[in-house]
């Protein structure tokens, strides 16, 4: 049996008289065509082309499979454009859930393109600290963090990794110092989470790096950590994605950052729903294209 795909190289060297204008037309490397179309002709057990100095000649037996290939891609263009038909007529309501600082940066902007290519379908944002339950149906997508404690029946598809790292406000660097290595951070105050917040790593280990009674504030939310980091309270382990909105906020160099996984995440029961795939789709999309925002960038 041979594969679909060569059918586009056997098409476009056919129009083209050549491999390498062929190539040019796919996007791809004349090699790439020249040994698709060798492996065609070895699955077919016929010889498509004559190879000539001038280019690349149809013989008889290609002029017969290109009839049918030509037939094949037509039907292949108007099963796409079914697809689409049916994509662009797709309607309902979609809630997408994440942290307030995924909801502004990442959310938004995914809502807004999902609209835009898309207008029978709206977005709803849920902004949450707390892993909603998918399979409940608190939310109908989630942008999350780590995941290794993730339900079975939960679809995810990797993104790229957000980063954490420590940071502290101008002010106070001005006061304390820039911390030169981890073991400084004992002489810092420090800001720690509370609560399911505290569970993070990055703020785990702040707070196991910190000196006695030199924990300053601690907040269970995102929010209130990047607010008294804000206000010059301490050392914070935040998300980029949260200090991208502090332009006042420093990052601490010289101290550890932590990658961590980040999933969009759907119910098993919703993984051929159209309005989920559309709506998990663009979010997907935005969120590949903000990578350097989840690592440390300007929010713009």
């Amino acid at each position: 049996m041979f594969d679909w795909n060569d059918l586009r190289y056997f098409l476009a060297t056919t129009r083209h008289e050549s491999t390498l204008k062929a190539s040019a037309a796919l996007g791809v490397n004349q090699t790439t065509v020249a040994r698709r179309i060798k492996a065609l002709e070895t699955a077919l057990g016929v010889t498509l082309f004559h190879r000539q100095q001038s280019g690349y000649r149809i013989t008889e037996e290609g002029r017969a499979v290109l009839d049918l290939a030509s037939a094949a891609e037509k039907a292949a263009d108007a099963l796409e454009q079914k697809i689409r038909s049916r994509q662009r007529n797709v309607s309902g309501t979609v809630r997408i859930t994440g942290t307030e600082y995924m909801a502004r940066a990442l959310l938004a902007p995914a809502a807004s393109l999902l609209r835009t290519r898309h207008p029978g379908i709206n977005a709803e944002i849920i902004v949450s600290d707390r892993r909603l339950d998918l399979a409940a149906g608190e939310a109908d997508i989630a942008l999350r963090a780590g995941g290794a404690n993730e339900q079975p029946d939960i679809v995810r598809k990797r993104m790229p990794d957000t980063l954490w790292a420590i940071y502290a406000s101008r002010a106070f660097l001005h006061d304390f110092g820039m911390p030169e290595a981890e073991d400084d951070i004992a002489r810092y105050p420090v800001i720690v989470g509370e609560g399911i917040v505290a569970a993070a790593p990055p703020l785990a280990y702040l707070e196991g790096k910190a000196g006695a009674g030199r924990v300053a504030f601690r907040s269970n939310s995102l929010p209130g950590l990047l607010a008294a980091a804000e206000s010059g309270l301490g050392l914070a382990a935040l998300p980029a994605v949260a200090a991208a909105t502090a332009p006042e906020l420093v990052r601490c160099e010289a101290l550890p950052s932590f990658p961590a996984q980040l999933w969009v995440c759907w119910h098993e029961s919703r993984r051929n729903d159209p309005l989920i795939r559309l709506a998990g789709g663009v979010l997907a999309e935005v969120v590949t294209a903000k990578v350097d925002l989840l690592r440390g960038g300007v929010l713009v």
